[in-house]
């Protein structure tokens, strides 16, 4: 069976930004951040998050600590109280996705990675509107394989894919652990693409069979060398391909 992704399809035609071009003072999944990858050209991985009154959010950790210095989850807060926090001591601030897509406006494409939620649906349902009316280019990924089987469900056209790490997640049992390292729920979702952690190439060809193999987080020109060995394409942060 041939896979959806051609040759010269975004996914596999660039190295990705993660979280969009940041560093040198300029923070992870911020306008700015946004801003130089678009100015570079180069496609942009973001994160999205709901909020306690249920607002989409480009934001990637689920504790606000690392990047506002808040002591709290970010579901745990409205918009309102999130708009008056900052991103690692600049003037940046958490941006809406609503936002997020209004500034990039289709002039590079997105990957776009959904978190996993205390209310899985409701994520994929709030950003689905947005998603119709957006004239660029995307796909969607997940680590969570509910909410890439959301996709598959509800936009079963999109490109969706299926993001893996085989470090032990504490918050799950050992069994469910060991089956979402292995793809075991592939099979539900149908992913178009597996987005592998490079501390894990190369693996199983049975794992990505029929689908293109995108890896996380190029840091180094070694972990650079092993991605275009083993991959199709690279998300990458610090260099710059």
């Amino acid at each position: 069976m041939k896979g959806r992704i051609e040759e010269g399809h975004f996914l596999v035609a660039r190295p990705i930004a993660h979280r969009g071009l940041h560093g040198n003072g300029v923070p992870e999944n911020s306008a700015a951040a946004y801003i130089k990858a678009i100015e570079a050209g180069y496609p942009i991985e973001m994160d999205v998050q709901l909020t306690k009154d249920l607002q989409v959010v480009c934001f990637h950790d689920d504790d606000l600590k690392r990047m506002t210095g808040v002591d709290s989850l970010i579901y745990d807060k409205t918009y309102a109280e999130l708009k008056e926090l900052r991103l690692a001591g600049t003037d940046e601030r958490i941006m809406l996705f609503s936002e997020f897509l209004e500034l990039v406006g289709g002039k590079v494409p997105l990957v776009i990675e959904y978190k996993r939620q205390r209310v899985k649906k409701t994520i994929v349902d709030k950003t689905l509107p947005l998603l119709d009316a957006y004239k660029g280019e995307f796909v969607v990924q997940s680590f969570d394989p509910t909410i890439v089987m959301e996709f598959k469900k509800k936009r079963p056209e999109w490109i969706r894919g299926q993001l893996i790490s085989r470090d032990r997640h504490e918050n799950l049992s050992r069994l469910t652990d060991k089956l979402l390292a292995k793809g075991f729920f592939n099979f539900l979702s149908k992913p178009d693409f597996i987005n592998m952690q490079i501390d894990y190439l190369p693996c199983e060809k049975r794992l990505y069979k029929n689908r293109k193999l995108i890896s996380w987080t190029i840091k180094t020109e070694e972990q650079r060398e092993r991605a275009k060995e083993f991959a199709d394409n690279y998300i990458f942060e610090n260099i710059r391909p």
